[in-house]
């Protein structure tokens, strides 16, 4: 380190110093960022925990979510324990290392940073594809199983998880004789890896939200005035769609974090926070899914009234034993409502019996828009 006959640092020594400086405040407000979304995400987990183990641990749709949710969040606690020790192993590099020049002190930290760049990626690009794997199935479900409606999130997700495997393949080589072209491949394929998830979201996103208008189109067909002790089948199916369209932004803000700003700019600040955050809303929003449909699955096995129209006989919603979640009607015209299956097809398939004419006013909009699962 070098220093003026006044015993004060050079101007290049203050200046690297200073670059120093900011780079690990950089890192410090992305850390604390990223802590409070990783605190938020742990209450999700926690939710999604609880209500896993509420609707029974043993079953396999329990035993899948379990291990899907589990694996997000384990994923989420190591990315931002890398982190962390990235930042405090910077921070000692850079301004605890006296007995090393001050030039070669930043060779200390990239040496820390590229021991685990390679896990970190894989920990990202392959949480995002699991999370868009849930997302996928949430659209499947409430298109009761339909593969045509999920066809195209599908060829998204595959195209993605293809250039993950790219990505994480360049990210991991660590020979000595350089991979040709590893560069702009490596940053081509992150992008793409990014770009198709978004994409996958969008169109998942975009799939729920028309289903949510055919539901709320045919629930005023029916004219059914239902007062809930919990959320409507319409207020879960308006909170995925509202969820998906604040995860795709916040997602597609990670385009950020591929851009090239000045050593000085404010940009990179926010860069920083971005790209960290990213690293724990990909875990927390399929969680947060699994914590809604969950909880909306116990929510249903209330006893709201419900009134057909104006003036007509109330119904009163009873749990179906034969069916997990799911509701039945009773009137004195012997009227019989699942209320989480809006059926499509036949009347033999819909499960409603239509002795009542406002009834037969949406039968064709059941038969032409087909079903509404939102479980």
């Amino acid at each position: 380190m070098a220093s003026n006959s006044s015993g004060l640092l050079s101007e290049a020594d203050a200046l690297l110093l200073k670059s120093y400086a900011t780079l690990t405040i950089q890192e410090v407000l992305g850390i604390l960022f990223e802590g409070v979304f990783f605190g938020a995400y742990s209450i999700f987990f926690a939710l999604a925990v609880y209500s896993i183990r509420q609707r029974g641990v043993w079953s396999r749709r329990a035993i899948i979510m379990s291990i899907v949710v589990g694996y997000l969040y384990a994923t989420s606690v190591t990315a931002w324990a890398v982190d962390c020790y990235i930042a405090f192993k910077n921070i000692h590099s850079l301004f605890m290392t006296t007995e090393i020049p001050l030039l070669d002190r930043a060779d200390l930290a990239d040496d820390t940073f590229d021991k685990f760049v390679g896990v970190q990626e894989m920990l990202f690009v392959f949480n995002a594809i699991v999370a868009d794997a849930v997302v996928i199935w949430r659209t499947w479900a409430i298109y009761s199983g339909r593969i045509p409606a999920i066809v195209a999130p599908c060829v998204l997700l595959l195209a993605a998880f293809v250039f993950a495997l790219i990505d994480v393949t360049f990210s991991l080589y660590q020979g000595s004789t350089p991979l040709p072209g590893a560069a702009t491949i490596y940053l081509k394929s992150q992008i793409l890896v990014w770009a198709f998830s978004l994409a996958t979201n969008i169109l998942c996103t975009l799939l729920i939200g028309f289903k949510a208008w055919q539901h709320r189109k045919i629930m005023k067909q029916l004219s059914l005035d239902v007062r809930y002790n919990g959320m409507s089948t319409e207020n879960v199916l308006s909170l995925l769609v509202e969820s998906g369209f604040i995860y795709s932004f916040l997602w597609g803000t990670q385009i950020i974090g591929y851009l090239d700003f000045e050593p000085d700019s404010p940009w990179n600040f926010i860069s920083e926070v971005v790209v960290r955050i990213g690293r724990q809303i990909t875990g927390m929003y399929p969680t947060l899914i699994i914590v809604i449909v969950n909880f909306k699955r116990t929510i249903w096995e209330e006893y709201p009234i419900t009134t057909l129209g104006h003036g007509s006989n109330p119904l009163k919603w009873t749990v179906n034993a034969g069916r997990s979640g799911a509701t039945r009607t009773e009137t004195r015209n012997e009227v019989d409502i699942h209320l989480d299956t809006v059926s499509e097809g036949t009347r033999a398939d819909s499960g409603i019996h239509r002795r009542d004419k406002q009834f037969e006013l949406a039968d064709e909009e059941f038969s032409s828009q087909g079903r509404v699962v939102v479980l």
